[in-house]
């Protein structure tokens, strides 16, 4: 995501024993200044699906994450424009019973909107805003869409003001 100065991408990095969340930063030349990536989460067990935005302060780096096991949370990282990660052992964004997975992140202009599929009681979309102080706003998380049938694959949007999301629906 654009800071202003640079572009920050983030991946699943399989160089160590389990998965990783990694990242480097991009300038708009397309020069990559950490060629080898810094790691974002290193947590035990694996960490995958990262998704990212910048708040206007930070990046907020999201990821599904299975330090807990043998159920997938949803985490996130704070990284600066200067790639420094300030929260190394994450933030945890949602452990709720059962499975939360394929995080997706906006921000718009105020707090980030955190939307993940979720597997507490069925699959459906929950979300929760996070400061642009790593405040996650509701630990329980907000149900988005709680539809008969299944709900996964979120994609949060924003217009600066109001948050749009859409997701893969099963209702039918």
């Amino acid at each position: 995501d654009w800071d202003g100065t640079n572009f920050l991408v983030v991946w699943q990095d399989d160089r160590g024993a389990n998965p990783d969340i990694y990242g480097a930063r991009v300038s708009p030349s397309g020069g990559v200044l950490e060629p080898n990536g810094f790691a974002i989460s290193t947590a035990t067990s694996v960490q995958n699906s990262p998704a990212v935005v910048w708040d206007g302060v930070n990046h907020l780096v999201v990821w599904q994450d299975l330090r807990g096991g043998p159920n997938s949370d949803i985490y996130a990282a704070r990284v600066t424009s200067g790639a420094i990660v300030l929260d190394p052992t994450g933030i945890p964004i949602s452990t709720a019973f059962g499975n939360e997975m394929n995080p997706s992140i906006a921000f718009n202009g105020t707090h980030s909107l955190v939307a993940w599929t979720d597997q507490r009681s069925g699959f459906n979309i929950y979300g929760s805003r996070v400061t642009t102080g790593g405040q996650v706003l509701a630990p329980s998380g907000i149900p988005l869409s709680t539809a008969a049938g299944s709900q996964s694959a979120p994609s949060v949007s924003t217009n600066g003001v109001d948050f749009f999301f859409v997701w893969s629906d099963g209702r039918n």
